[in-house]
């Protein structure tokens, strides 16, 4: 009997079966429900070769069932490419983009730029970058990578498109575009310096005349500036390095905290094709000149060079909110263009430098 006892299967009945189904489904269901919970983590660790936070994209990533983008980080490639898609596979909820760039048109910056606007400055000195269109851009110089066949220098444009997740920059979003950044640099042998990453969103520091003498911008506390409109002092925002792939100096009413002028320079063939579109659809084009020119309208004006082999354009904008006019009389407004055109040409060794004339 013993061995006869030994040698038979043992069956569940179906009640039994009934169970274990049921808790297996439980259980299925309790992992998946609980999915928004350790997705950002398992994301984390599995796309861009490792270059995420698990921490960051929690706070980036909806609470929500999501599905992995298409991944080409480790591939080779030339666009390293990988985000979060919704669940329907359709739409992206995170999209983050690493690629060189030679100033090409319709390359990935002067796509950023459909026309030359000021860049919301989030991110400290140390790192090139700006709050773009749809979510942090980094540019940074390859010296490894060497120039192309025409002589451009290439670049490293990280974007991390983040439209979808966040209506303003937010601590996350900047440090992802860094990891991002520091990886691809990496992968591609780009041989730009590693980038730190920041703890907060930079905010624009306003800075007193003899505050700003250490900073790029250190000309406008040499330079005699005109009255302000309210007749308070002016403060400097200065967010940016002398070597950065776009700079700036804005002159700020104390009065009113708004800013009267705005002074950028930018660099690179790729800044050329924006700026002519800028000129020819916002400025009548004085006879015997063309949207290619150093001109000064009603309320900007454009100044160019030649900076490292490439071209360089500054743009001044001098808007008043809510008017038509320019906060300052654009012959002030010429006169302060042409001294931080001509201090950005000697710091960078620009040669060619073509200002405004004064009609």
């Amino acid at each position: 009997m013993a061995s006869g006892a030994r040698g038979r299967w043992w069956l569940p009945s179906r009640r039994v079966l009934g169970i274990v189904v049921m808790v297996l489904a439980l259980v299925a269901g309790v992992g998946w429900s609980t999915k928004p919970v350790w997705q950002p983590w398992w994301y984390a660790a599995t796309l861009c070769e490792g270059n995420l936070s698990g921490d960051d994209l929690t706070e980036l990533l909806p609470n929500e069932r999501l599905q992995a983008a298409e991944d080409t980080f480790g591939s080779g490639t030339g666009l390293l490419r990988c985000g979060v898609n919704e669940n329907d596979g359709r739409h992206f909820v995170l999209q983050v983009e690493a690629q060189t760039d030679t100033g090409k048109p319709q390359g990935p910056l002067s796509l950023e730029f459909s026309i030359p606007r000021d860049p919301h400055y989030v991110y400290p000195m140390s790192v090139p970058g700006f709050y773009g269109k749809f979510g942090p851009v980094i540019i940074q110089e390859c010296p490894k990578l060497g120039h192309d066949s025409v002589g451009r220098k290439r670049r490293l444009v990280t974007h991390v498109y983040t439209h979808r997740v966040e209506d303003a920059p937010s601590p996350p979003s900047l440090r992802t575009a860094v990891r991002i950044a520091n990886g691809a640099n990496t992968e591609i042998g780009c041989g730009a310096d590693p980038l730190p990453l920041p703890d907060r969103v930079e905010p624009a520091r306003k800075l007193s005349l003899s505050q700003a003498e250490g900073t790029m911008c250190g000309w406008l506390a040499r330079y005699t500036l005109p009255r302000s409109p309210s007749g308070k002092e002016w403060q400097v925002v200065a967010p940016t390095d002398e070597r950065a792939p776009i700079t700036s100096c804005s002159l700020v009413d104390s009065g009113t905290g708004e800013s009267a002028v705005n002074l950028t320079g930018w660099y690179g063939d790729w800044t050329d094709d924006p700026f002519e579109r800028l000129l020819s659809a916002n400025m009548r084009i004085p006879k015997g000149h063309s949207s290619r020119d150093a001109l000064l309208g009603e309320r900007f004006g454009r100044a160019k060079a030649r900076c490292a082999g490439e071209s360089a354009n500054f743009l001044a904008n001098s808007y008043a909110p809510d008017s038509s006019r320019s906060v300052l009389p654009m012959s002030e407004v010429r006169h302060l263009f042409n001294e931080f055109a001509a201090d950005q040409a000697e710091r960078r060794s620009c040669t060619g430098l073509q200002l405004p004339d004064p009609t």
